[in-house]
């Protein structure tokens, strides 16, 4: 498949298009319901001329009565019509919408978390949101138009030369400038598009990190650099946008003089057919707002070539994602795990991030049986997050060996091994929610006392019984009404509620105070000891081992002798 970034702009429509699926019916519908707007506009124009010049001849009402009733009808209809085509393909292009939304997601869950280390979240922010709605475009805004201009412009062509070929001639050498220049004109605006959208995304991603370091930058007095970078980026934005305008302005102008233009050419061929007597000077008006008629959509196309760019632009960012490689894959044909607790082994284990990086795992060797509590130390960059990436399948084994009840990792799916293994991160996440959405994330369909078990067993439930909304209490945005230590005993109580037979914990007092610290282990090895849960503590501080059944020491990559836990 042709790379993204080479990808010439009618391959990334056509790959486009394909991902959408787009329902072809309604879209049929809505061109066929433009194009009758449009045309009605003609029909109007034309209609009123001819009811204009014929009453200037005084005849009688009835000669016109039955013209101005179909000019009034004509004019009854443009509404709906409009409305129509608006209604049928809104509903085109968001159900392509929500094709393309589904396909995001699909590409992007597999990546997560190996394969988005070197994306800053800002940008594929902007990437999931931006740029998946800028695609909508690609038919309301881009092929649409065109399709609904050129049919109508082709009808009233034929319209007027049925009345005056030459005049015929006229209007369609006009309109042909006009549809050939609007778009080139207004494109000159959107060849940096692909500038601007990378701008809109470091722009996304500055903002985010500014708003979440915002105490870090103003204790270090960074705050000004970060705000001169953002600064700088809103004026490149700013600077194309107003390219855009005058692009616009001028495809505008562009439009206006061919419809001058039109307009007098055609009375300058009309005028003398009518001296000769090639047609009958009613008509002459006909013809001439029937061909300012003609162009009332020419100036969509103006907006349609700015919006392909855009479109454009966002589907070939939006399509990079696929070409991401998938660090974790499920095999063909996977193994089972067998009920009950399962033994972990690690023997030789070999990880590393890269090909030019340093093993962050280097012949680890590692054995935890059922039930056993292990506490994993060792120096900052000496491999312990890599153990826990590695027994959760984030990440894969270069080399070794890693078991989870006697079934290579490597051949077990790898929402069987998440079902086995539960985590508790130390950035575990806790959403703007409930309490009782953030713990039954694990499991959406565990009943209330499932729920209360859990948080019972993490050590949180008399806590939760005695707020006023119990389980509905609002926890903020990344728990920002509660307590640290509540963040982290309802990441435990998410993490039991799941039923993961070996609980990983790394980092879990991180950022707590001692005491606040070694109470939350307890309570943890407490709860499970009682589900008979096997489980692998990470972590920096001595006093949260004394609980645990030995200590295994990492340093660089391996694993020194088993000691026993320090009590200090």
């Amino acid at each position: 498949m042709t790379s993204r970034a080479a990808a010439s702009p009618i391959e990334i429509v056509r790959q486009l298009i394909r991902l959408a699926a787009p329902p072809w019916g309604k879209m049929l519908l809505a061109v066929g319901l433009g194009v009758a707007g449009a045309m009605s506009t003609v029909g109007i124009l034309a209609g009123s001329g001819y009811v204009v010049d014929r009453a200037a001849f005084r005849p009688g009402l009835g000669a016109i009565a039955g013209l101005l009733a179909a000019v009034e009808v004509l004019a009854f209809l443009r509404g709906p019509l409009r409305y129509g085509e608006r209604l049928v393909s809104h509903d085109a292009a968001f159900r392509s919408l929500a094709h393309w939304r589904v396909w995001l997601y699909d590409h992007l869950e597999p990546l997560a978390p190996a394969g988005l280390r070197g994306w800053r979240s800002g940008d594929l922010l902007s990437r999931v949101t931006d740029d998946v709605d800028t695609l909508q475009d690609l038919f309301l805004r881009c092929l649409l138009p065109v399709v609904v201009t050129v049919a109508a412009g082709c009808l009233a062509v034929v319209l007027v030369g049925v009345i005056l070929p030459v005049a015929a001639a006229v209007l369609a050498t006009a309109l042909l400038i006009a549809v050939i220049t609007t778009p080139v004109v207004s494109a000159v605006a959107g060849t940096a598009h692909g500038r601007e959208a990378q701008l809109r995304g470091e722009l996304s991603a500055e903002v985010v990190d500014l708003l979440r370091a915002a105490p870090e930058l103003l204790a270090f007095g960074q705050e000004d650099a970060a705000l001169a970078r953002i600064e700088a980026a809103d004026r490149e934005l700013t600077r194309l946008a107003r390219r855009r305008a005058v692009a616009g302005g001028a495809a505008g102008a562009i439009v206006t003089v061919c419809v001058g233009a039109a307009a007098v050419g055609i009375l300058a061929v009309g005028i003398p057919a009518v001296g000769s007597h090639q047609m009958g000077a009613v008509m002459l008006g006909v013809l001439v707002l029937a061909a300012v008629g003609a162009f009332e959509t020419v100036p969509a196309l103006a907006a349609a070539a700015v919006r392909a760019t855009d479109v454009v632009a966002a589907g070939r960012r939006l399509l990079a994602i696929a070409e991401v490689p998938v660090a974790v894959t499920d095999p063909e044909q996977p193994a089972s795990l067998h009920d009950g607790t399962p033994a972990v082994h690690v023997h030789d284990g070999r990880l590393r991030y890269g090909d030019d990086l340093p093993w962050a795992l280097d012949g680890l060797d590692l054995d935890v049986t059922p039930g056993e509590h292990v506490g994993v130390v060792g120096s900052s960059g000496a491999g312990k997050t890599s153990l826990v990436h590695a027994l959760l399948r984030f990440w894969p084994l270069q080399a070794g060996s890693a078991t989870l009840g006697g079934e290579e990792i490597a051949r077990l799916r790898q929402a069987d091994v998440r079902r086995a293994v539960s985590l508790v991160d130390q950035d575990a996440h806790v959403f703007g929610g409930t309490i009782r959405h953030n713990v039954a994330l694990a499991r959406p369909d565990a009943s209330e006392v499932e729920v209360h078990d859990a948080l019972r067993r993490a050590h949180l439930d008399d806590w939760v019984t005695s707020l006023p909304l119990g389980l509905d209490t609002p926890v903020g945005e990344q728990g920002a009404q509660i307590s640290g230590g509540q963040r982290r005993r309802i990441a435990l109580a998410r993490a039991l509620l799941a039923g993961g037979r070996v609980l990983v914990l790394d980092e879990p007092t991180a950022g707590l105070e001692r005491d606040a610290g070694a109470r939350l282990v307890a309570d943890v090895l407490d709860a499970a000891r009682e589900a008979g849960t096997s489980v692998l503590l990470v972590t920096h501080r001595a006093q949260d081992l004394s609980g645990v059944d030995r200590v295994v020491t990492i340093e660089r990559g391996r694993a020194a002798p088993p000691s026993a836990p320090s009590a200090s």
